[in-house]
């Protein structure tokens, strides 16, 4: 019974081991990533959609378009394309 009770003590052990290493491997890599994608430039927030009357698009709808995406983004969001989807 011993013997058993120890290779169940050491299974315990080295799976507590094996999950802390890989939690801590993923936690690592994680901050990584953030670190490196906030040290790239940040693209100009400048609005990239042409509201020319040409394309159909009503310029009241682009400003209720933005200031929606801008409010729920807090400021971040970026508008680039809006396109009519026909169903």
């Amino acid at each position: 019974m011993t013997s058993e009770f120890s290779t169940a003590l050491s299974l315990l052990g080295i799976g507590m081991i094996t999950v802390f290493v890989v939690l801590t491997v993923v936690v690592g890599v994680g901050k990584l990533l953030i670190r490196v994608v906030n040290s790239l430039p940040e693209e100009s927030k400048e609005l990239a959609i042409s509201t020319r009357p040409s394309l159909g698009v009503d310029p009241k709808k682009v400003a209720a378009i933005t200031a929606a995406v801008d409010h729920v983004t807090y400021g971040k969001g970026v508008i680039t394309k809006i396109e009519k989807i026909d169903k």
